[in-house]
């Protein structure tokens, strides 16, 4: 038996009293425990005999799917499509009505993607073929020629518009008023000797496009108010999340004050504003955030902006803003073109911003609608703000940089990617973002309330010493901003309360003048009446839009922070391209005015109403396809 030599101690650092104490280890245990491990490696058990076994198939395995990972990826969604139609015949034949939405969206995907394999297979050898040669042999002689064919629409509006106001010769007063206002926004206009009418003409002739289609068709109504009813269900979730966080529990109320009229109500529903229509600008922000993270949102925005720029002849980022400005709020639409905005010329900061201002945004659009302001309305108004804005902007701050003019090179079609890494991160971000916007709602509708109420405190005090009793804000308003009122086709009876609106929007906020028209509308405002469907018509495109002053500042912070560099060129355009945002909401308003017909309205004004569209009600589209959509 031999010893091992023991290391200095002052180098391990053990205590020799403990070394002397350790029993010595003999060669013969050393190879008989050798011997051991040699044997339990011979021969595993076998639990490790089966795990050699799946280690020999797993890298066949590896080998195969790598090889065939193309094809084994076609083969699995094969697979998904024929399960899906196999799904779809099932529903189908059950119950083909209660089939016929997913029936339509079906479709509406396949031609989509036959579409794009056309356009990616045959496409450049279409364009190079066909549309190339017609385009150049057309060219020359569309110089002149677009002016006929402009002048040929011209006379075809103007027909239109005077045998229609030879039926309802009080539609001859949005004549004016939309003729009127065109002609502030040139007087006014920043270089009105450099403005090109391209974009101008294009613009007013899609919202007068999109105002005929919807107002004047039965389709285009349909189709719209159909819309707004299915954007009011969707909106309708929301009250999911409201009750559990802030309780459904009946609880009495009586809505008159008087002890003798008690209903039973859920308790969220008590403070209607908070717990109610607050929490519809957090869902649809968080919707909007997953919309973006799949690409889908991104998607229609480009697709409207390419639109947008074959027609008007824009530059791409402008293009995006106002298509973006239809979903998204004041400075979403900003975000959406940030890298360009430093390099922007004057003209194009004015449209990003008029654009900000013309429209409002898809959240806070879904809480109007829980205020039984008419969602197809809305909508409406949201989309024909975008070409409308675009045609201002070009006719009050023209663009002088020649190098932006009809240049086909400068797409700039490119939209940032969200950063959200899955579906999870971006439904967080969504719903983080909503409350903010909800804070700031709630913040700003405190803080305007209270000084308003202060300031008419003050003026009716101010008043009273010179006999003029309730002198107040809002009936400065009324009699400041009648004649727009009347010009924009509002009875004479009306004006008054409309153009107290529209002031209130312009001075203090949208929200404010949109939850005053919804009490004035239900009755609830002692003394005022909008009654007439034409005035809740007018009223509401005109007050559809964040044009007011409390939204430069939230503009020129937000786009501030973009392109720090641009601050001063932003607050020069700031206030202006405010006033043409507003002048955007009464443009559509004139639209709303011209078009208006009694028997469409009528319906469209039952709407106004707190009831909305569940599966309990009746369906006014029995005897139609669309009555499958109920």
């Amino acid at each position: 038996m031999s010893m091992k030599p023991q290391p200095d101690d002052t180098q391990v650092g053990v205590d020799v009293t403990e070394l002397s104490n350790l029993t010595p280890v003999d060669d013969a245990d050393l190879e008989e425990t050798d011997e051991e491990v040699n044997s339990a490696t011979s021969n595993p058990p076998n639990s490790n005999v089966i795990m050699q076994t799946f280690s020999g198939w797993i890298a066949p395995c590896k080998t195969f799917l790598s090889t065939h990972k193309r094809t084994i990826k076609r083969l699995f969604i094969a697979l998904l499509i024929l399960l899906y139609f196999a799904f779809l015949i099932s529903a189908l034949v059950l119950n083909f009505c209660r089939s016929f939405a997913l029936l339509i969206m079906t479709l509406l995907v396949l031609v989509y993607v036959v579409y794009a394999h056309a356009r990616d297979r045959w496409g450049p050898k279409i364009r190079q073929t066909y549309l190339k040669p017609c385009l150049m042999a057309v060219k020359p002689s569309w110089r002149y020629a677009k002016w006929l064919v402009l002048l040929g629409v011209l006379l075809c509006i103007g027909l239109f518009l005077g045998l229609e106001t030879a039926k309802q010769p009080d539609q001859f007063i949005s004549i004016g008023g939309y003729v009127t206002i065109l002609l502030i926004c040139f007087v006014c206009s920043k270089h009105p000797g450099q403005v090109r009418w391209r974009p101008v003409i294009w613009g007013l002739a899609l919202q007068f496009c999109l105002g005929l289609f919807v107002l004047r068709t039965s389709i285009g109504f349909e189709a719209f108010n159909f819309l707004g009813q299915k954007f009011e269900g969707f909106i309708k979730f929301a009250d999911e999340g409201s009750a559990f966080v802030f309780g459904d529990l009946p609880v009495v109320t009586s809505p008159s004050g008087n002890l003798t009229d008690l209903t039973l109500t859920k308790a969220y529903l008590v403070h209607n504003f908070v717990f109610q229509v607050a929490p519809t600008v957090v869902f649809f922000a968080t919707v909007t955030s997953v919309l973006y993270h799949l690409g889908w949102m991104q998607f229609v925005i480009h697709k409207l902006a390419w639109l947008m720029q074959l027609t008007l002849g824009i530059s791409g980022p402008e293009a995006i803003s106002a298509a973006g400005s239809i979903f998204l709020g004041l400075t979403d639409c900003a975000m959406l073109v940030r890298p360009f905005l430093p390099t922007m010329t004057n003209s194009e900061l004015f449209t990003v911003m008029t654009a900000g201002f013309a429209s409002i945004a898809g959240s806070v659009l879904a809480a109007f609608t829980t205020l039984g302001i008419s969602a197809s309305f809305l909508l409406t108004a949201n989309v024909m703000a975008a070409p409308t804005s675009l045609a201002l902007s070009k006719l009050v701050y023209p663009e002088t940089d020649e190098r932006r003019h009809g240049n086909k090179k400068d797409d700039r079609l490119d939209i940032e990617i969200p950063k959200d890494r899955n579906l999870l991160e971006a439904v967080s971000a969504g719903a983080s973002m909503g409350v903010s916007i909800v804070a700031h709602i709630v913040g700003n509708l405190i803080a305007f309330l209270s000084f308003l109420a202060f300031i008419n405190t003050v003026l009716t005090w101010l008043g009273g010493m010179v006999n003029i009793q309730d002198l107040t804000f809002q009936t400065i308003c009324s009699y400041v901003f009648m004649p727009l009122a009347f010009l924009a086709g509002v009875p004479w009876e009306d004006c008054r309360v409309v153009a107290e609106l529209f002031g209130t929007k312009t001075f203090l906020n949208e929200f404010v003048a949109y939850v005053d028209m919804s009490n004035i509308v239900k009755g609830q405002v002692p003394g005022k009446t909008l009654q007439n469907p034409r005035s809740v018509a007018i009223a509401t495109f005109a007050l559809c839009g964040f044009a007011n002053f409390g939204s430069i500042g939230i503009q020129l912070g937000g786009m501030g922070i973009m392109a720090p560099g641009r601050r001063g060129d932003l607050a020069d355009v700031a206030l202006r391209s405010m006033l043409t945002g507003a002048m955007v909401g009464l443009l559509n308003a004139c639209m709303a005015g011209l078009l208006y017909q009694d028997p469409v309205l009528s319906t469209v004004s039952t709407l106004n109403g707190t009831a909305l569209l569940n599966s309990t009600q009746s369906c006014q589209y029995t005897g139609t396809l669309l009555y499958c959509m109920c």
